[in-house]
């Protein structure tokens, strides 16, 4: 936190190497995190490079009230919510392959793949404010109580949204399965 701090200083005062590092530390969790909200590759990079941007022009005004993940995430989500609202719905689910890590085995790469499609399938079936909840706290590693601050909603709401998503989900995939 204190080096995310350091680092938007260092941005603010126009030292573009701090953007740089920046993007490096966070993009992928932001990007796995725009990837699951809108279900396209190239939409999520759109997505990231519209936040980074924003996030480059306002950072000299800029003061936190968490940490730096937690408010680009925020951003991120916000910004997949805008394009889902302006009717930028793309499920191709194109680029699965370079938001999952590779892992050296190409069957055990195949089957991830397989899974994570049906997973972000079925999210993207999701109420939006269910599906946001479950992407920020499983990719974006937030806290419920991070996601409530971030979100002004208390984290009765916010964990309320996740349990009833989960479930929805949980359901989603079983009747999947049962085809």
């Amino acid at each position: 936190m204190r080096e995310d701090r350091a680092l938007l200083r260092r941005l603010g005062r126009g030292d573009q190497d701090a953007l740089r590092l920046i993007y490096q530390k966070f993009k992928d969790d932001l990007i796995t995190v725009a990837f699951c909200l809108l279900g396209d590759l190239a939409a999520a990079e759109d997505c990231l490079h519209d936040v980074f941007v924003n996030f480059a022009f306002r950072a000299r005004n800029l003061r936190l009230r968490s940490n730096l993940k937690g408010y680009l995430t925020t951003c991120v989500a916000n910004r997949a919510r805008d394009l889902l609202r302006a009717g930028v719905r793309l499920v191709s689910l194109d680029g699965l392959e370079q938001v999952l890590p590779a892992k050296g085995n190409p069957s055990q790469e195949t089957s991830d793949r397989e899974e994570t499609a049906r997973l972000v399938r079925a999210m993207l079936q999701l109420p939006r404010e269910q599906r946001e909840v479950i992407t920020m706290h499983l990719y974006g590693r937030l806290k419920f109580r991070q996601i409530a601050e971030q979100f002004a909603m208390s984290i009765n709401t916010v964990q309320s949204r996740y349990r009833y998503g989960i479930d929805k989900l949980r359901k989603l995939l079983d009747a999947g399965e049962a085809r």
